[in-house]
């Protein structure tokens, strides 16, 4: 597995954050970094494979790596991303620590998958340009002054979030029901009843997810099932009637025909490869 540096991306040893563009991001294999980084999913679609978990990207995803994490970037379209590097939560010059800014979870478990609108994507980018100018100085001003912007953006992105989650406005309707459907992607869903849910009209539902996914509802939905799927087969032993089932396909033959579909291999040939790799 690839070892990314932070000196192959920081402009010197003294600078502590660092903005690198991917316009496009291609496919790129597992890896891990000795410095920690925030991904913002500008545009385009793909598939973050995030400590062995599978997530279907969408402009507004937002992920938060530590430096122990393994993950890559596969099946990508049109996929346009900004990392916002830094060196460590406690690696900072003039700050003292960001821990609690993180995205760490009630019991301190690590929850590193944010979703942000458009609106406030559009906001981070500003400030993520200005951060890209002053991160190639390591001039002591400098450093306090990308320093300072990098904890404005956090803040940015927390702020984002939680009005994502807690908001009712169409937008923030659309981005709280990609988050549902990541995290519920097993449950028999009624496109009519998401709609109320979400306050969303259903043909609003309809072409925005489209927008956002570059794929109908249904087939965001499939590929969602899909990749946990996948994932499944690749870790456990259990069945594949079973994994079937406990990703939201109630017929394994139907599950069978969509899995070939998007992975041009059968399941069972797929779980044959695994498990030869293990021996």
């Amino acid at each position: 597995m690839t070892l990314l540096r932070g000196d192959d991306f920081f402009t010197s040893r003294a600078v502590t954050v660092a903005v690198e563009p991917r316009t496009p991001q291609t496919a790129f294999p597992e890896h891990y970094h000795d410095f920690w980084e925030i991904v913002l999913v500008e545009q385009g679609a793909g598939v973050h494979v995030f400590n062995d978990q599978p997530y279907a990207l969408c402009s507004g995803s937002v992920f938060f790596v530590r430096d122990n994490d393994r993950h890559l970037f596969e099946d990508v379209e049109g996929l346009c991303l900004t990392n916002m590097l830094y060196r460590s939560p406690r690696g900072f010059r003039f700050l003292s620590d960001i821990a609690a800014f993180l995205p760490y979870g009630p019991n301190g478990e690590w929850q590193g998958q944010w979703q942000v609108n458009a609106a406030g994507m559009q906001q981070l980018k500003q400030s993520l340009n200005s951060l890209a100018e002053l991160a190639q100085s390591d001039a002591p001003e400098a450093i306090a002054a990308s320093e300072s912007l990098f904890l404005h953006i956090l803040v940015q992105l927390r702020q984002q979030c939680f009005q994502t989650q807690s908001s009712g406005s169409e937008r923030q309707g659309v981005q709280a029901l990609l988050g549902w459907l990541q995290n519920n992607y097993s449950e028999e869903v009624n496109w009519g009843s998401l709609a109320d849910r979400f306050s969303l009209p259903l043909r609003t539902l309809h072409r925005q997810l489209k927008q956002h996914t570059g794929m109908t509802p249904q087939r965001y939905l499939n590929r969602l099932r899909l990749l946990e799927a996948r994932r499944r087969l690749q870790q456990s032993d259990d069945s594949i009637t079973t994994i079937a089932h406990a990703c939201g396909f109630s017929d394994s033959n139907h599950f069978s025909t969509q899995f070939r579909k998007a992975f041009s291999q059968a399941p069972k040939s797929l779980r044959h490869q695994a498990f030869s790799r293990e021996e």
